[in-house]
């Protein structure tokens, strides 16, 4: 749906007299209004008054108290079958956001009993109806029953499903590997003068020989060593690999630190929006498999269940599939927790890798991140030179205030802040007015934006918050067919969707349109990595934030030079030992920690992370049974 009017809103006065009077006297913001308006134009009447829940579900910010407002004033009666439906959506979907699967029926219930304020026997019957018109399913896990969206139960049931697949194919459906593996590991060695290790190379075989495997360890511990000697091996003896990751920046990485082309797993599957379905869809599926003999997939940890689901309807049998990640890092953004699942399965080929290389040993990041990771309080070297400083303070105020005077006499481009909260003075919303200050103030020929509460600025440093597969971009051209040498990357010049946690830098801003240009890094076009430009309109600005500083959870995937953490009491739910490892490894060289060390030590006592309710592993361990 979209409104009939060519011109952009970016004003109340543009939106027609009886819808502007409509959506006012429902107390919605001249914003929201706009925004209405520019996504249905002249239906935002009819389509509320049918239901107003619908606005849940294009504008979730809104917030359910708001909308169930809105609801009250059009006269819906607390039993609604709209509000019931909404509330449970409501509901189940804040849990799903929070990274889980499913939620146990009971607390289900007990919690949209306290939202909607209506006995747990009526919600019961509201499950029930969810539940046969398909929106829900009930399985059992953790020995209860257990509530799904359905969508997401299909992901783990077909995850599991093709995964033992895969897994249970013989040596006889892999193409054959034309020599030794052995003889290759040799020649791999000698062409590149490392030495593999015993668990290495474990790896590597078990990589050739089995359907799927999967490969996991801490920093320093050889993953990439063990992924560029599986390309070699099969490279040499035909075989067509694809390398992939779950974002841009950690293909991008992956394609630094080991000079494979590399792509994200949107890209590799030929993601796509369609306006007909309103939804996003992928070109690669069941239909039009992947051409590749193996699919080697980096950052594994960042795998949500859906995207795991999309990939494995796209790998053909026959498909060699590897997944490489640190099971010890934060779990995916998305719900699901895969990697750990697989492992968790005991049903995989699974190689652990825990000896540091004599490289990474000099480095107190790569020390300090195992040292928590086991569950060990970090050493600081006081006084000496090291990659891995703490600097002591109590107050956030005087944390605050020693992270803008650091930040002041580093490199922009460098250097990283990154905070477990997005509140508070410590939280990105503080720091990051505080910081683009200092990395990018105001000047006399920078155009400015202001937006609620931010003000935006050319050269800003930006995050897109959450995932919009509408937004159009346009590519930067390199040569004649695009950065990757190919006629079909330049036909693919354009495209639409810029995903949650993507940062780029705003390079144009007009002020009369209200609209802002940015550039991200583009993750398609080869070793060339050019840009991709998106602009946003007025009603889009909403979906972007300052990434001077950002919070742990948005890092996964990327490494910068230097990282700055401040450490002070943060809500438990939040302060883990996986965030703090998580946070510390997104270092390379330099690892600043701005606060007191004995909040930091009990983030390494709070090994809470396991706590994410997902049951991928019991679809799996109920397939061999």
């Amino acid at each position: 749906m979209g409104t009939l009017m060519d011109q952009k809103i970016t004003k109340v006065s543009q939106v027609t007299p009886e819808v502007a009077w409509f959506l006012r006297g429902l107390g919605l913001s001249d914003y929201y209004v706009i925004k209405i308006f520019d996504l249905v134009g002249g239906a935002a009447v009819t389509l509320t008054e049918a239901d107003p829940y619908w606005l849940l579900d294009e504008f979730s910010h809104m917030g359910f108290k708001a909308v169930d407002r809105i609801a009250k004033i059009l006269q819906v009666e607390p039993d609604d079958p709209r509000r019931l439906r909404a509330g449970i959506r409501y509901v189940l979907g804040y849990y799903v956001g929070e990274g889980n699967t499913y939620v146990p029926k009971d607390i289900l219930i007990e919690k949209c009993r306290k939202v909607l304020d209506v006995s747990g026997e009526i919600l019961e019957d509201a499950i029930k109806m969810m539940v046969y018109e398909g929106i829900l399913h009930i399985s059992f896990a953790e020995g209860g029953e257990a509530v799904y969206f359905y969508g997401y139960y299909k992901a783990e049931s077909v995850t599991a499903s093709r995964l033992v697949h895969l897994a249970n194919q013989e040596a006889r459906e892999l193409k054959k590997i034309l020599a030794s593996p052995d003889a290759y590991l040799r020649k791999f060695e000698d062409d590149t003068k490392i030495n593999l290790s015993e668990d290495q190379k474990r790896a590597v075989l078990s990589s050739l020989v089995n359907g799927v495997t999967v490969i996991t360890g801490g920093p320093g511990t050889g993953k990439t060593t063990i992924i560029n000697a599986v390309i070699y091996i099969l490279e040499q003896s035909g075989h067509k690999v694809a390398v992939s990751a779950p974002t841009g920046r950690a293909a991008k990485r992956i394609m630094e630190t080991g000079g494979h082309f590399a792509q994200t797993v949107h890209r590799l599957l030929e993601y796509y929006y369609d306006e007909t379905r309103k939804t996003m869809c992928f070109a690669k599926n069941s239909e039009d498999q992947l051409n590749y003999d193996c699919v080697i997939v980096d950052e594994a940890s960042m795998m949500d269940i859906r995207l795991t689901e999309a990939l494995l309807d796209a790998v053909k049998d026959g498909t060699r599939l590897i997944f490489v990640g640190d099971k010890d890092q934060l779990p995916s953004v998305g719900a699901g927790n895969v990697l750990a699942d697989l492992i968790k399965s005991e049903y995989f080929n699974t190689v652990e890798l825990k000896e540091i290389y004599r490289q990474d040993l000099e480095s107190d990041i790569v020390i300090n991140a195992h040292r928590i990771n086991h569950g060990d309080y970090p050493v600081f070297k006081d006084g000496e030179e090291t990659d891995f400083k703490v600097i002591r303070l109590d107050k956030q105020k005087d944390i605050q205030k020693k992270i803008c005077e650091i930040i002041k006499t580093m490199d922009p481009d460098k250097v990283q802040v990154l905070t477990p909260v997005k509140k508070g003075l410590l939280g990105v919303a503080e720091l990051n007015p505080l910081l683009q200050a200092i990395f990018n103030p105001p000047e006399e020929d920078k155009v400015e934006l202001k937006f609620g509460k931010k003000i935006f600025r050319e050269g800003d440093r930006v995050m897109q918050i959450k995932n919009d597969y509408r937004l159009s971009f346009k590519r930067e051209r390199h040569d004649k067919y695009g950065g990757d040498g190919t006629e079909e990357g330049y036909q693919r010049e354009d495209g639409k969707g810029i995903f949650n946690g993507e940062i780029g830098r705003i390079v144009g801003i007009d002020k009369e349109a209200k609209t802002m240009t940015v550039a991200f890094d583009d993750d398609r076009f080869g070793k060339t990595w050019g840009r991709r430009f998106a602009l946003y309109e007025y009603t889009k600005l909403d979906e972007l934030e300052q990434a001077y500083a950002v919070t742990v959870h948005k890092s996964q995937g990327s490494e910068y030079p230097a990282v700055i953490i401040p450490v002070s009491w943060f809500p438990p739910v939040l302060a883990t030992r996986s965030l703090i490892y998580t946070a510390i490894t997104r270092g390379k060289s330099q690892v600043i920690i701005v606060g007191n060390p004995e909040y930091m030590n009990a983030m390494v006592d709070n090994d809470r992370s396991s706590m994410r309710l997902s049951g991928l592993d019991q679809r799996i361990m109920e397939m061999y049974r």
